[in-house]
């Protein structure tokens, strides 16, 4: 049987394009934080995904031996058949796939750790019962305590949350909203299992996962500014640049050269240029021509082919110019910059 968690993971694989290899796919689906692993997922598109399908070496393999068993992959080229095409192609799996929210997946799940466990641990209290904690999560259980401890009408609270709960599931519509709707734990109901999620909707529970994954992701952007559930998101950020890139970004603003930075963070020359990368895809505002010389840059633009992120082609084509500034000019292209 096909299901759309098949045709998420399919997906993925068509739209690095042949260009990466299996192990890159695995680095992405587990959210390695290394700078190659986030630029494949910022040039193929496949930030939603990033994170969201921990995977285990073997259990890995045995994936994509399952999906070249059925017919559905090819991989000596890394590339999807004519009928794994198919699978990836439905409206319903890119729509899923990209509402998954890989990019944000600690805000998302480290808001929806305090979410669950306070409304838990509130409702249990109000009907005097003991219980188990929904989450075996330690920060979660500190920062709800603390919570809990502030002089507030947490009744009146609770029923803002769940005003504001109802309308942004309104929002986000079926299947998503009743996946999140059911994994909320109260003092007499215990969230469903993706199992249990799954028979209600008639979905494989890998599928009904994603439906949660997505629903949560969805929901958090539909709150709007002021929403008080906001209150639960206080301290997480949605970054995605890295602690480390930040890091030499900021001393960049402070006026430091290329060497200056490299010298105070006392990194390799590679780190860094790592780190510029990171600044060139995920900053509105990047220089550039300070990297990459003007006629270079609209050379570049022009040899890479429309549907390619691949850089070897044009290193090779070039000569002139390195692996960094290749990088570097297709992140703003990425972004949609153009320079021709």
């Amino acid at each position: 049987m096909v299901h759309l968690a098949d045709g998420v993971l399919l997906l993925a694989i068509k739209r690095l394009n042949g260009e990466r290899s299996e192990r890159s796919l695995f680095h992405v689906l587990n959210g390695k934080r290394s700078a190659t692993t986030l630029q494949d997922a910022f040039f193929y598109e496949l930030e939603p995904v990033f994170g969201q399908f921990p995977q285990t070496t073997y259990a890995y393999e045995s994936l994509l031996k399952g999906l070249e068993k059925r017919g559905w992959l090819n991989r000596k080229q890394f590339k999807l058949t004519e009928a794994g095409d198919m699978l990836a192609s439905p409206e319903a799996v890119e729509d899923l796939f990209n509402r998954l929210g890989g990019e944000r997946r600690d805000f998302n799940a480290t808001t929806w750790k305090r979410l669950s466990l306070f409304v838990q641990t509130f409702m249990s209290k109000e009907h005097e019962r003991t219980f188990y904690p929904v989450q075996a999560d330690r920060p979660a259980e500190q920062w709800v305590k603390r919570l809990l401890q502030l002089d507030r009408d947490w009744k009146v609270l609770m029923q803002s949350f769940h005003h504001e709960i109802e309308i942004a599931l309104e929002k986000i519509g079926d299947p998503y909203a009743t996946a999140v709707v059911y994994r909320f734990t109260g003092a007499f109901e215990t969230g469903l299992t993706y199992e249990q999620i799954a028979s209600l909707l008639d979905v494989d529970a890998e599928t009904a996962r994603l439906y949660f994954l997505a629903g949560w992701n969805e929901l958090l952007i539909a709150l709007p500014e002021d929403a008080k559930l906001r209150g639960f998101t206080y301290g997480l950020s949605t970054e995605r640049m890295t602690y480390s890139a930040r890091e030499s970004y900021e001393l960049f603003l402070k006026g430091y050269s290329f060497q200056q930075v490299q010298s105070q963070r006392r990194l390799r020359t590679s780190t860094i240029e790592d780190h510029v990368v990171e600044m060139a895809m995920y900053l509105d505002i990047f220089p550039l021509d300070q990297f990459v010389p003007a006629e270079e840059i609209v050379t570049i633009e022009r040899l890479r082919h429309p549907n390619s992120w691949a850089l070897k082609p044009i290193f090779e084509e070039m000569g002139n110019v390195s692996y960094f500034q290749i990088r570097l000019v297709f992140a703003r292209l990425k972004r949609g910059e153009t320079f021709v």
